[in-house]
């Protein structure tokens, strides 16, 4: 008897699945892998439109048509769409799974229209935030009960190096997407005696004027990043918005490494900050008011304490690897794909994620 056949394409090619899906199946099933390292010149000096990700979002497809694959898996909108769209057009007839579904920015116009007839090939999708599921049905026309809501989950986040790169007590802000950074900075300027630390993209301080006390980082790798968020008394994350959908990655980073959150109130991550408990919330587009939440936690190390602890608590419970793996898990045996025997059960966890090769938290 043929062993099932997983196809996964994903831009993503660190650990990810590439690990934790065969690790489950063990020799129970076969897994192919598509990503979107450029495969030719063409495909290293072309980069926009990816003709790399066109590629192999089209190989992946005919891959799995051909063989008769038991599953396709796909990560994040762009993937997702094009392998969707490929299926659509080609009338490719297979079990299609989303692992993370996530917009910064909605399409429109002839994009998201033609998405709404890519997307009713996929039959589940995985979104991160239960105001992600509400917007999705409603926009791309999604059955709501294809959407299934699971908390981001990564394992511990790597340290490098296991000193304090900056010196001193600072504030952290980690990430580039959905991010409002000029509020921060103007927080930052009515708190000139503290210091902050941010680690972000070129384009997040475009325009910005930025004050002495406020040192910015472009570029940094991930274990960097994470050592400047560890050794920071507490991490910012401005969200350009009420209802931003983004900033998991960073939120569940600090949940594992014990920092406390002051964090722009959105329904996106309603399902991640609880005020009072592992953090702080305040108003959107507001300097002065996430001055005062920064500068009241900045001077209680009692509170800081209290609320680090709890969002330890909270990721342990609700984001780990573990999590990850179980529900992982549950989606294969729903498709009859045996497991290895040493597989974790099913549990009622609710989180999952890749593994990334990001050169920072962008998320």
């Amino acid at each position: 008897m043929d062993k099932p056949l997983i196809v996964c394409c994903s831009p993503d090619y660190g650990d990810g699945w590439r690990g934790l899906g065969p690790r489950l199946t063990g020799a129970g099933a076969k897994w192919i892998f598509f990503d979107d390292r450029p495969a030719s010149l063409l495909e290293r000096i072309i980069r926009r439109p990816n003709i790399a990700i066109i590629r192999a979002c089209v190989n992946a497809v005919l891959i799995a048509a051909r063989k008769r694959a038991r599953l396709l898996v796909t990560q994040e909108p762009r993937t997702t769409f094009m392998c969707a769209l490929f299926c659509r057009l080609l009338r490719v007839d297979i079990d299609h799974y989303v692992f993370s579904f996530n917009f910064p920015e909605l399409p429109a116009g002839f994009r998201a229209r033609l998405m709404c007839y890519a997307f009713k090939q996929v039959k589940q999708f995985t979104v991160h935030s239960s105001m992600e599921r509400d917007i999705y049905s409603d926009y791309f026309n999604i059955p709501k009960e294809r959407i299934r809501l699971r908390l981001w989950s990564i394992g511990a986040p790597e340290v490098t190096p296991l000193f304090p790169l900056q010196s001193g007590r600072y504030v952290s802000a980690i990430g580039g997407n959905g991010r409002d950074y000029q509020t921060l900075i103007g927080a930052a300027r009515k708190l000139p005696d503290t210091s902050f630390v941010l680690v972000v993209r070129p384009a997040n301080l475009m325009g910005l004027d930025i004050p002495p006390n406020v040192k910015p980082m472009v570029n940094v790798p991930f274990e960097e990043a994470m050592n400047i968020m560890r050794y920071s008394a507490l991490t910012v994350l401005p969200l350009s918005g009420s209802t931003v959908p983004c900033g998991h990655v960073t939120l569940v980073c600090a949940m594992h490494l014990g920092k406390p959150v002051v964090a722009t109130e959105s329904k996106g991550i309603s399902d991640y900050v609880l005020s009072g408990y592992n953090g702080v919330l305040c108003k959107p587009f507001s300097p002065e008011d996430m001055a005062h939440a920064i500068d009241r936690l900045w001077k209680d190390p009692i509170e800081i304490a209290r609320l680090g602890e709890n969002n330890r608590r909270f990721g342990a419970e609700n984001c780990t690897e573990s999590t990850m793996r179980s529900d992982l898990a549950e989606i294969l045996r729903h498709r009859e794909i045996p497991l290895d025997q040493d597989s974790p059960p099913a549990d009622q966890g609710n989180s999952q994620t890749f593994g990334s090769r990001t050169a920072s938290v962008t998320h």
